[in-house]
């Protein structure tokens, strides 16, 4: 059984066909959520999604279109975000799209044939907004990795064990603690860690194998719909530079 591991694809159409076309042959599919914002095709990423049958939680952008609240994310792209949700974002789903996005769980307990995992857009600890970077000392990320009821002290001694999905920080990693291990596929279209290419993940559940990708993809299909949608400065420099570097730049002065 192979499981195609997706997140933040963030409405970038092209990115996603082509992780799709570059996995070859997968049983099931997994998309650890923010299918929406930054990138201009919105709902034919949602089609895409749902066509392919796929287990879907909900992220922190999702959450924000559909409840109409603010996405809360890191302060450097903040600024992007609402803009881009206010006026490209919105405009482009329907009430239907929008509530949809809404109904998403937070959380998926996933039976991979040999192996249990559980599935997140951030952390268990807050599937939302928490941020899960594979710097953090063990303490740390143990403690995320429980659920919020479990007390820190109990967390800083031990890992829960298992294999733990999520996305959110758009960098590609996977690491391993005392039987307890964390996935991050990356994100597909919006990589942040200088590699400007699809990012996902292939889960071998009968051997407990995992396989990192890259996807080329046409960014300058993005860029071109972007500068179709008549996006203004400073937010299309923004996201042209986020597109062709994998790197977000300094927020501009004048926003």
């Amino acid at each position: 059984m192979r499981v195609l591991v997706i997140s933040d694809v963030h409405g970038n159409l092209p990115a996603l066909r082509s992780i799709i076309e570059s996995a070859g042959r997968y049983d099931e599919v997994v998309v650890l959520g923010d299918l929406v914002d930054y990138g201009p095709w919105p709902a034919e990423v949602l089609d895409l999604v749902r066509s392919l049958g796929a287990r879907v939680v909900r992220g922190n952008h999702d959450h924000a279109v559909g409840y109409g609240v603010d996405c809360r994310c890191s302060e450097e792209t903040h600024w992007l975000s609402v803009w881009y949700r206010e006026n490209i974002t919105m405009k482009l789903l329907s009430d239907t799209d929008r509530q949809w996005l809404a109904r998403l769980p937070l959380r998926l307990a996933l039976d991979l044939g040999n192996t249990r995992a559980v599935a997140v857009h951030a952390a268990p600890s807050n599937p939302l907004y928490e941020y899960l970077y594979p710097w953090l000392g063990k303490e740390e990320i143990c403690a995320r990795l429980h659920g919020p009821t479990v007390s820190l002290r109990r967390t800083r001694n031990e890992c829960p064990g298992g294999l733990y999905l999520v996305g959110h920080t758009h960098l590609q990693f996977m690491l391993t603690l005392e039987g307890t291990t964390v996935l991050n596929p990356g994100s597909a279209g919006q990589p942040r860690d200088g590699v400007p290419k699809a990012a996902y993940a292939i889960i071998d559940a009968e051997t407990g194998r995992v396989k990192l990708s890259r996807a080329p993809y046409s960014v300058e299909e993005v860029r071109r719909r972007h500068r179709e949608l008549g996006i203004p400065e400073p937010y299309l420099s923004a996201l042209d530079q986020i597109l062709l570097t994998g790197r977000v730049p300094p927020r501009p002065k004048s926003v």
